[in-house]
Formats: structure tokens, sequence, C-alpha cells
């Protein structure tokens, strides 16, 4: 009997077996959105946010956080997806020459 009372637990209790999977199944997503994201241009400006959210995304997936992880992936696809943030010809990123991140000395400070 206690056998039965232990597998109902299991099933019943949020982390249990299911859940196993999960953090898996994250990194896997993170993996295949990196590689989306890296097929955009590299001075393309949504790319850059699609890669801050994959970084926060693996980071809330070592913090135990694999709901978090989805969401954040799910937000990065989005922004790959429709590349909603655009630069005109000639605008910069605060902090950003057009090869990429300035150096600190170099940043113009605010």
């Amino acid at each position: 009997m206690p056998r039965c009372a232990l597998i109902a637990v299991l099933l019943v209790i949020p982390g249990g077996p299911v859940r196993g999977e999960e953090p898996h199944a994250c990194a896997a997503a993170v993996t295949a959105m990196r590689a989306r994201a890296a097929a955009l241009p590299a001075g393309d400006l949504s790319r850059r946010f699609a890669e801050a959210d994959l970084a926060n995304a693996m980071a809330e997936l070592e913090a135990g956080d694999p709901g978090e992880c989805k969401e954040l992936v799910e937000q990065a696809a989005h922004v790959i997806e429709t590349r909603p943030y655009v630069l005109r010809p000639g605008e910069m990123l605060h902090g950003y020459g057009p090869d990429g991140p300035l150096p600190a000395s170099a940043a113009p400070l605010r």
C-alpha cells in the first residue's frame, strides 16, 4: 500500500518526474533559437535583443526556473520573427559603433 501512496504523491506534487524533461527541452530551445538569431545580420538590433533574451533564458534555467526560461525563449522567437527593432541608416545604439560595442573608454557618458 505505501507504494501506491508514493506514486500518487509524485504525480501530484509539482517538480515530480514530468518536470525533469523541462530543463532539457528549454536548453534545446535556446540552442535552436541561438542558431536562428545568428542567421540575422551581425549589426541587426533585433538580433542583439534576441541574444540578450536567450542569455537571460539560460540564466533563469541555471537558477532553476524552466518556466521563465520558456517565456524568454518565446520572446526571443517573436523578436527574431518580427524584427521590431530597427535602426535607420546612420543611427547607432548608445554605446555601440558600426562594428559592435565600443570600449568603455570610448563610450560617451550621460
